[in-house]
């Protein structure tokens, strides 16, 4: 190989003088930040040396721009790969040990794992290219499906527009002769012929929401794989706000494809600045820890979103659910809270959670929506805590 062919020794850069032959050597002159002959060039083994070093450095600066842009694999976080690539820069530069834990001291050129970090290189790549692939795929048949269901929408839309025109056609005939009773009769056939149209293009066009709203729903939970652990609560292990922040709008357009229920709930634990006052944050902790747990199984779907929006605040949106199957949701999470054991040996009361349930109405923002949930979740908590009350409807 090219490496075992060079030293690693250090020698000085040198030249040959000309003018009487005698084979003087002289030092190298720097120039512009360089190296260069004042007469001829350099030797042939300082040349290699040079030559190895501008190689090293290329090879340095390729693998850490690989680890200056990672990103997440679905066997693989983008900060692991970061590590390993960038384990892989100081071995090639300075002959450190690539595994965490090895010696520390630094091996020659002849000895470090070229071979290693080829394979090691090679198989992230496959992985990105698996990935993407697979990432590609899966939009380009989301966006096929965008596509189809417009089309049928268009088709339907048509067929339904011929038949219209053609019954406004008779009207304006029976108009133009002037028959009285013809003119009753066609008109209200044109009026029938819009209402049924109208009415076919509405199943029709649900029809087609209803299989966009499935696929985008499989395909959106797959991709939200990939946003998991930035969207993670540290403390409870439910999703963090920045995740409620992303699927509660997600939610309401998903039910206004698919024209299905969708609730939110808003959770506040009862007592606990009482606990940390009197037991100290790391109770107030446990205590939090146990009311993730219970949410965890209370809301057991795929499809329930559960997080900590905020100190001692929680939310669960759930889909394809009533306010009266929520209801009975909340009032099972409280039971089994009740059952959990308390945070600390010496505490003497139980801790207990207000909920307020509020599911979405047609024409509500995120806003109104979140506004209706928090304000049943403050009733609930002014009737005595431990209680879970149901929004007004919108308006109301």
């Amino acid at each position: 190989m090219f490496f075992k062919k060079l030293s690693t020794e250090s020698r000085p850069m040198t030249e040959r003088s000309s003018g009487n032959g005698a084979g003087n050597l002289q030092p190298l002159k720097a120039v512009g930040g360089g190296l260069a002959s004042t007469t001829t060039r350099p030797t042939s083994a300082a040349s290699a040396e040079q030559g190895l070093e501008l190689l090293l450095d290329a090879l340095g600066g390729v693998l850490a721009n690989l680890a200056r842009y990672p990103f997440d694999l679905p066997n693989r976080s983008a900060d692991e790969m970061a590590r390993l690539l960038n384990a892989w820069q100081r071995h090639a530069m300075l002959g450190s040990p690539v595994t965490d834990g090895a010696e520390s001291a630094g091996v020659g050129i002849q000895d470090r794992d070229w071979n290693g970090m080829v394979q090691a290189i090679g198989e992230l790549r496959r992985e990105e290219q698996a990935y993407v692939q697979s990432s590609i795929a899966e939009l380009r048949e989301a966006l096929w499906a965008c596509v189809e269901t417009v089309h049928n929408a268009a088709k339907v839309e048509q067929a339904a527009d011929s038949a219209t025109e053609e019954q406004m056609v008779r009207a304006k005939n029976a108009l133009t002769r002037m028959q009285t009773g013809s003119i009753k009769q066609e008109v209200l056939g044109a009026v029938h012929a819009i209402e049924s149209a109208m009415q076919t293009r509405r199943e029709k066009q649900q029809e087609q929401y209803f299989t966009l709203a499935s696929k985008l729903d499989n395909l959106g939970q797959q991709l939200e794989e990939a946003r998991r652990e930035s969207t993670t609560d540290p403390l409870t292990g439910l999703g963090n706000r920045k995740l409620f922040d992303l699927m509660l709008p997600r939610a309401l357009q998903m039910s206004s494809l698919g024209r299905q229920p969708v609730v939110l709930l808003l959770c506040d634990m009862d007592k606990l600045k009482l606990v940390n006052d009197m037991y100290g944050h790391q109770a107030g902790d446990q205590a939090l820890q146990n009311l993730g747990k219970t949410l965890a199984k209370t809301f057991l779907r795929q499809s329930d979103v559960v997080c900590r929006i905020g100190g001692d605040e929680f939310a669960a949106i759930l889909h394809n659910t009533d306010w009266k199957i929520a209801q009975t949701l909340g009032r099972r999470l409280q039971d089994q809270l009740s059952q959990m054991a308390p945070p600390h040996p010496a505490m003497e009361f139980s801790l207990g959670v207000s909920v307020g349930v509020a599911q979405l109405d047609a024409m509500e923002d995120v806003e109104e929506w979140i506004a209706r949930a928090d304000k049943a979740l403050y009733k609930a908590k002014q009737n005595g805590r431990d209680r879970v009350c149901v929004a007004e409807p919108r308006g109301g």
